[in-house]
């Protein structure tokens, strides 16, 4: 009579969870790197960081709700909307896509730049011959490094437009020629809206039911991010803001000690 290999339980239980678990994540859209490895790290996982745009929100489709220009401008308004065209048509971030879409339905004409330079999660900056000017576009941080002038005057729009988890993007312009590093002189500041994805609140109170502290990484500004994180239910205490894109991945690999220990103590406080 034949010998009969009959495999253990646990040697049969085991492919199939890992094979009818991957078939349940990607019928979700969960696609899980790592195969069962990963499958069996998650289910010890403590700490969660979510990224911002496109991960809690929708990312893909922004929309400037609303728009306000400098009361002393030197240039017609038209030609500020059409320098942001210009400038935001070397990318493709979603908030420049938005950005676009906005001056293009409201009477901006073609304008040509050149000598572009971008700054990743920061903003661009072009020369355009035909207004003999050149012009910033980007986030406060990039207006902080160019020491831009006048924009205390908007700061009220970009204050309340940040408490309601919009998105700041401000243009600049330097029309005068001087010696020695430019001086740049506010003149429109946009309100981006990104949509909350539906699920992002039922997951994060799933995670809080589960004791695994949530934490939200972004490259926008505090406030921005500390309202949305609120509206998904993330504490704003958990809510480090001002990453920019290549800093991600490097900011969780120093930093998980620092947040696993701050999310399990109190008392903890990182110096990050």
């Amino acid at each position: 009579m034949p010998d009969i290999l009959i495999s253990c339980g646990i040697g049969l239980a085991a492919p199939t969870a890992l094979l009818v678990g991957s078939g349940l994540a990607a019928k979700f859209g969960i696609l899980a790197r790592g195969g069962g490895e990963a499958f069996q790290e998650m289910a010890s996982v403590d700490v969660v960081v979510f990224d911002k745009t496109g991960t809690l929100t929708y990312g893909s489709d922004p929309k400037v709700t609303e728009c306000e220009f400098h009361a002393d401008l030197r240039l017609p308004e038209a030609d500020i909307l059409s320098i942001a065209v210009e400038l935001e048509s070397t990318t493709s971030h979603p908030l420049a896509i938005a950005i676009r879409d906005y001056c293009s339905q409201r009477g901006s004409r073609p304008l040509t730049g050149e000598q572009f330079h971008e700054q990743p999660g920061r903003g661009l900056r072009a020369y355009f011959p035909e207004l003999s000017c050149t012009a910033i576009i980007g986030n406060e941080a990039w207006m902080d490094e160019h020491r831009v002038q006048g924009y205390e005057s908007l700061s009220p729009f970009s204050e309340r437009w940040k408490q309601e988890g919009k998105s700041i993007v401000v243009v600049a312009l330097c029309l005068s020629e001087s010696v020695g590093e430019p001086t740049f002189a506010a003149a429109a500041i946009f309100a981006v809206a990104d949509i909350i994805r539906p699920e992002a609140p039922e997951v994060i109170q799933w995670m809080k039911k589960q004791s695994i502290s949530t934490w939200m990484l972004s490259g926008d500004n505090i406030v921005t991010a500390s309202a949305v994180a609120a509206l998904v239910g993330i504490d704003p205490s958990h809510v480090i803001a001002g990453v920019l894109p290549h800093e991600k991945v490097c900011f969780i690999c120093f930093s998980m000690t620092k947040i696993r220990n701050w999310a399990l103590s109190p008392n903890y406080r990182p110096n990050m």
